[in-house]
């Protein structure tokens, strides 16, 4: 193992996203995350329980600590960087190519400023990888002819741990499946362990499951949001976007290796799950982000050949300076994240809104709630409303509907909406007027309630995709 190095990277990087984590105002869903883990469900709309679960315990024991709320992240990104040197190191790599890998995955485009914010889309893609690096693993041992069939179990137990995280896993493992049943090594599929660990998954799930099935599947109207919301040519274009400019020449050069080096065939089922993933995300127009948890044992792969083909002579010139630029851009880019994200999801978007209330008649106030056309909102004013006087919201938007309608007393509301979504709530009260703006949103009041909550809100219940 390349410790030094490696671990060099590794500490690096941690040490650059501590220093930051304090820093910047929360990420929409990292509030989200907070709320809804102060509701624990073993289920959420758009989700499972474990991240916002995280966020919540963590805004508990230490309230609204950035440091606290952004420590699992980075966390998995330290850690993602030692697994990559891990995968390289397992496909035979020595120094230079654990080093590559390392390199490559932590100063992707993606990594350092994904890093800085608690999210699914963090966490998940650290899963992928370390089941990658344990189905790797298995299938260097299977080719020397050692039976140990461990780590396809222990893959098994990350994947539990990935579907409380993301429904996304499924995707990786149908790549997988498809790549060993065209490609090889399909001993795989017959092995006990790699069903049992199935099974303990699948079983670790059913809590999830069951609050999915009792709501009404939820996430079945989740997914078509996100279908509406994201760009279908983009995913072609994830690793350029997430992957950056070397992270991608190594995607390219590993698949190509994959395809045509003989000391790969083992490991050739990699090329074609990325394939299949790239394929179905594309196919269900998921995010540019999904694939992303395959790009570092692809990183691995393409160092590892770099190496064995002794590419020395003219690697540093091109790895120094290409390096050194990728790290520049990814700091910038996590600090353009931290210098602009007060303007639009810190304190400084819920002060127009705890105004207008603030100007209501103590009266009025009284019997006034806060509701907002999407979660977003609905989120950041819990999350920085309590010190502005404001009380806590409620939005018909996604998993925040499940959280519950403002209360019986409450026969006015501040809405927070776009002109579009005003039509929500205007059928259901008497009066409304325009009294104040926020960044991107405008501020109403409405009031002469028509109906009982318990009647309104199951009609104004919205999934609609994020302007």
């Amino acid at each position: 193992m390349a410790r030094l190095p490696v671990f060099a990277l590794a500490g690096g990087v941690g040490i650059v996203l501590l220093v930051a984590s304090p820093f910047g105002a929360r990420f929409f869903d990292e509030m989200y995350f907070v709320d809804t883990g102060h509701h624990f469900a073993w289920g959420y709309a758009d989700q499972p329980w474990l991240v916002p679960a995280l966020a919540g315990m963590l805004d508990s024991l230490f309230p609204h600590s950035g440091l606290a709320l952004r420590l699992p992240s980075t966390l998995a990104a330290v850690a993602g960087i030692l697994v990559a040197a891990l995968i390289a190191r397992e496909l035979g790599g020595r120094r230079t190519a654990q080093t590559l890998a390392a390199a490559t995955y932590a100063l992707s485009g993606y990594l350092i400023p994904a890093s800085h914010f608690l999210s699914t889309y963090v966490l998940d893609p650290f899963w992928w990888l370390l089941i990658s690096w344990l189905v790797l693993r298995w299938a260097r041992l299977d080719r020397e002819g050692t039976r140990d069939d461990r780590p396809l179990l222990w893959a098994g137990v990350v994947t539990a741990v990935a579907l409380q995280t993301k429904f996304l896993v499924p995707v990786l493992w149908l790549g997988i499946g498809a790549g060993v049943l065209l490609a090889g090594p399909r001993r795989m599929l017959t092995r006990p362990p790699l069903w049992t660990g199935a099974a303990l998954a699948a079983a670790c799930t059913v809590p999830t499951v069951l609050w999915q099935a009792g709501h009404g599947w939820p996430f079945l109207r989740f997914v078509g949001s996100v279908e509406e919301e994201s760009e279908r040519a983009l995913v072609a274009f994830g690793p350029v976007l997430f992957a950056g400019v070397i992270g991608t020449v190594f995607i390219v050069y590993a698949l190509w290796r994959l395809a045509r080096a003989p000391e790969l065939r083992p490991y050739r089922f990699l090329g074609i799950a990325f394939a299949v993933v790239l394929l179905v995300i594309t196919l269900v127009d998921g995010r540019s982000y999904y694939p992303s948890g395959l790009y570092g044992p692809l990183m691995a792969v393409a160092a590892v050949e770099l190496e064995r083909r002794n590419r020395r002579r003219w690697l540093p010139w091109v790895a120094w300076p290409g390096y050194a630029l990728s790290a520049a851009a990814a700091v910038w880019t996590m600090l353009y994240f931290i210098s602009t994200m007060d303007t639009y999801a810190g304190r400084q978007p819920v002060e127009p809104i705890a105004a207008a209330y603030r100007a209501l008649p103590a009266e009025t106030r009284a019997r006034t709630a806060v509701v907002t056309s999407v979660y977003s909102g609905a989120a950041s004013v819990d999350y920085y409303g309590a010190e502005l006087g404001l009380p806590p919201a409620q939005s018909p938007h996604r998993g925040y509907w499940y959280l519950g309608a403002p209360p019986e007393t409450a026969d006015s509301i501040l809405y927070v909406t776009t002109p579009r979504d005003l039509r929500m709530f205007e059928p259901y009260f008497a009066r409304y007027r325009f009294v104040g703006a926020s960044p991107a949103l405008s501020v109403w009041f409405l009031e002469g309630r028509k109906q009982p909550w318990s009647s309104i809100w199951p009609q104004v219940r919205s999934d609609r995709p994020i302007d």
